[in-house]
């Protein structure tokens, strides 16, 4: 399975029915139909309105995560990501024209954050207990150092033509959990929109994906929830959705004490280590699942610092800084504040 646990950490939650007196309307509701289940160690829901019988499209759906399972399943010892990260250096490996699209949208997506977001940062990530690593401690210097010796996104070489992907280095390791939920989002929404539908809202373990709106009269309402260990501590914020993608990370159900410091599950995959800023969440609005999805692990990286490279990405950013715990403050990006002036309930 593909693993959310970044996800995960943090909920957006959509609000068609906790919201639905705000916004409800008796013929929208017969319209709608709902699909949901487990999924890569989590769970998905869809929403949507149009003909399409659930029961026909769940097939359809289910088909769809077996096969992305066997590309991209970092716990599938027979999945092609698995095989290709057994391989030793300048070993090619033929693969799938979605894999090679897979490895470019990480590419953009790394240069966009400007090394935020690293796909190799598996080693690191492991070796200080994360991420189905052992025991949560920090680890040695020298450890970290060859840990780190194997992460770096220009490590990963392809061919687009041949379909061939290899590494330049043995040990290097690929994991695409940081955008996958996101893109799954924005890969099952041309499979609607290939029966017709066009107001859906794909919820993959909270990246979600909304396009149209739930009702004639009815839009689709998403919000953030307020940081807290436990779930459902209340709203943060609630609003209008329609045609963009919002997820969110955080980092206060992570992590372990040590030295008298929090360290974070969240890793600067520039010095390996966790991030020490006093952000606890981090939530992005963006045109896709798999922006939204990779910015919001980035921005819980840069921090405050990130919101003007953000911007100019075009990504909305909600920032919730855990300074004082008693009441957390509101960073939020020109852009942020603009859709919300107009879309906040």
């Amino acid at each position: 399975m593909i693993s959310v646990v970044k996800t995960l950490n943090f909920f957006v939650l959509t609000f068609s029915l906790l919201l639905a007196g705000c916004f409800f309307n008796k013929a929208d509701e017969q319209k709608i139909h709902e699909l949901q289940g487990n999924v890569f160690g989590a769970y998905y829901i869809i929403k949507y309105r149009g003909e399409l019988e659930p029961q026909k499209f769940k097939g359809e759906l289910d088909h769809f995560f077996l096969e992305f399972n066997r590309e991209f399943s970092t716990y599938q010892t027979d999945s092609v990501i698995s095989e290709f990260n057994r391989t030793t250096s300048d070993s090619p490996l033929k693969v799938s024209s979605r894999f090679i699209e897979m490895i470019k949208l990480a590419q953009k997506f790394h240069a966009q954050t400007e090394g935020a977001f690293d796909p190799t940062l598996g080693p690191v990530i492991k070796l200080w207990g994360f991420g189905g690593g052992a025991k949560k401690s920090i680890p040695p210097e020298a450890e970290l150092a060859k840990a780190r010796s194997l992460v770096g996104f220009n490590l990963i070489k392809w061919d687009e033509e041949k379909q061939l992907i290899w590494k330049t280095k043995t040990g290097v390791q690929l994991d695409i959990n940081a955008f996958a939920p996101g893109w799954v989002c924005d890969l099952i929404g041309p499979m609607l929109s290939a029966h017709g539908i066009e107001h859906f809202m794909i919820d993959m373990s909270g990246e979600i994906l909304f396009k149209g709106a739930k009702g004639e009269s009815s839009p689709w309402i998403a919000g953030v929830e307020k940081p807290s260990p436990n779930r459902a501590e209340g709203i943060q914020q609630a609003f209008k959705m329609r045609d963009l993608a919002i997820a969110t990370s955080g980092n206060y159900r992570q992590f372990f004490n040590a030295e008298n410091e929090r360290k974070s599950h969240i890793i600067d995959p520039r010095t390996g280590k966790p991030v020490t800023h006093s952000i606890s969440s981090a939530s992005v609005i963006a045109s896709n699942g798999a922006s939204a999805d990779v910015w919001s692990t980035a921005m819980m990286v840069l921090g405050p610092s990130g919101i003007d490279l953000a911007e100019k990405n075009g990504i909305k950013v909600l920032l919730l800084d855990a300074k004082n715990p008693e009441l957390f403050e509101e960073i939020v990006s020109p852009s942020w504040g603009l859709f919300t002036q107009d879309q906040r309930l």
